[in-house]
């Protein structure tokens, strides 16, 4: 009877433990992608938008406090890191595309602007030289420059504040930057077949229990 007591009882521990190594990895980043922190409440600032879906993430929204300077500055104050290909130009945000290309494969980190009830347009001034207006919202998407960011603002105005805009959304963080060689995939499958496994040896040991019990045999330690 002991020794099936402490099979079950190390079972108990184990299972726990697996199950969150489980959702730790299910819960793993995105390319990219930063912890939520939301739009910008009515003017209190430069909402910012940034499309990953190009490169395997999804739509990003941060806040920029108050009155940014420029839009790369409410890019910066909403929280997003960047980084230059040359002076000014900006090759990647939160370290996506990760490493900055180094020649032009046609595809770019456009720059888009607009108005909380209309939709994007794409600025004709780069993001050191523009002025965005609190209230406003600027939009990111790494694409070849034809299409705006796939969240409209007026979906961020729809959406109700107490419950969050329906996508991901970006807070200031050390970016999450695209590993080719990650393996989280990998180690998802083996903590499902290492679950599996447990379940089992918990299974066998029931149904000892039961079929000992039922013909009136004593436990491992020599007692009914």
């Amino acid at each position: 009877m002991r020794k099936t007591t402490a099979v079950l009882f190390f079972t108990s521990l184990l299972l726990p433990a697996s199950l969150a190594t489980a959702a730790g990895a299910s819960a793993a980043s995105l390319p990219g992608e930063v912890p939520a922190a939301g739009a910008c409440a009515d003017a209190s600032g430069v909402t910012v938008v940034v499309d990953l879906t190009d490169l395997g993430g999804d739509v990003v929204v941060s806040c920029a406090d108050g009155d940014p300077a420029t839009g790369r500055q409410a890019l910066v104050d909403a929280g997003f890191t960047v980084a230059d290909s040359t002076p000014g130009m900006i090759c990647a945000i939160n370290a996506a595309p990760d490493p900055c290309p180094e020649t032009f494969d046609g595809s770019y980190w456009s720059y888009w602007s607009a108005e909380a009830d209309a939709d994007w347009t794409a600025y004709a001034v780069g993001a050191g030289s523009s002025d965005p207006v609190p209230g406003a919202f600027e939009g990111w998407r790494y694409n070849d420059g034809s299409t705006g960011p796939g969240l409209a603002p007026a979906a961020l105005e729809a959406a109700d504040p107490a419950a969050g805009a329906a996508t991901e959304t970006a807070a200031p963080a050390a970016p999450v930057a695209a590993d080719p060689s990650d393996e989280s995939g990998s180690s998802s499958w083996a903590t499902v077949a290492g679950l599996g496994v447990l379940a089992v040896l918990l299974a066998s040991v029931l149904v000892m229990v039961r079929r000992r019990r039922a013909a009136g045999q004593p436990d491992d330690d020599g007692r009914g």
